[in-house]
């Protein structure tokens, strides 16, 4: 007897803000998560387990779990730095294992990306109608869901779609196993540094 294995791929999205480690009551609604905050934290310069727990208030052992936690789900991973950079020998630093796209270089990217967008844009709207037609005649649709809940699922298809179709150019790669690109967003708001992040820059 033959079985037939299902196989479920999930569709990652993140976003990492310009975030202070010292978040306000009233910023914690908004404030990013644990592991968003780390990966910002490391984007500007590599830092060891015992400077992020200074950081950000927590105790070493805290912190040390949520950096295992990191470079298991390869969001960061151990680096070398300069001996003199060094407090001790045998310290460990980490940094980002993840591309961050920092403010100038996403103004350069996505202001070259903004031709192929209105392209895209276009044939989207022209194929638009069979994809919600496709959509009706599920059974997606007949348990109820909506169009837009499945949309994340049918935009990553179509991106697949297109990778396939311009492999040729030779300058795409597979997706690596993290699934992310992080994206600086600095609201433009100048913050004081804490008197932590001081004594950790």
């Amino acid at each position: 007897m033959t079985t037939k294995v299902k196989e479920l791929r999930w569709v990652k999205q993140a976003r990492v803000t310009d975030f202070s480690f010292s978040a306000s009551a009233g910023d914690l609604a908004q404030a990013p998560t644990p592991r968003e905050r780390l990966v910002a934290a490391l984007a500007d310069q590599p830092r060891t387990v015992a400077q992020l727990a200074h950081a950000f208030g927590l105790s070493q052992p805290t912190m040390l779990e949520q950096v295992r936690r990191a470079l298991r789900d390869k969001l960061i991973t151990e680096v070398q730095v300069a001996d003199e950079d060094k407090r001790f020998p045998t310290e460990r630093y980490y940094s980002t294992a993840v591309p961050v796209v920092r403010q100038p270089d996403r103004e350069l990217l996505e202001s070259a990306c903004r031709g192929l967008t209105n392209d895209v844009a276009k044939a989207l709207e022209k194929n638009w109608g069979d994809v919600h037609a496709a959509f009706a005649m599920t059974h997606l649709a007949r348990e109820g869901w909506a169009f837009m809940d499945l949309w994340p699922y049918l935009n990553d298809t179509i991106n697949r779609g297109v990778l396939n179709r311009v492999g040729g150019f030779g300058c795409i790669s597979a997706v690596p196993a993290h699934g992310l690109a992080w994206v600086e967003e600095i609201d433009g708001t100048d913050v004081e540094p804490t008197e932590s992040e001081e004594k950790t820059a």
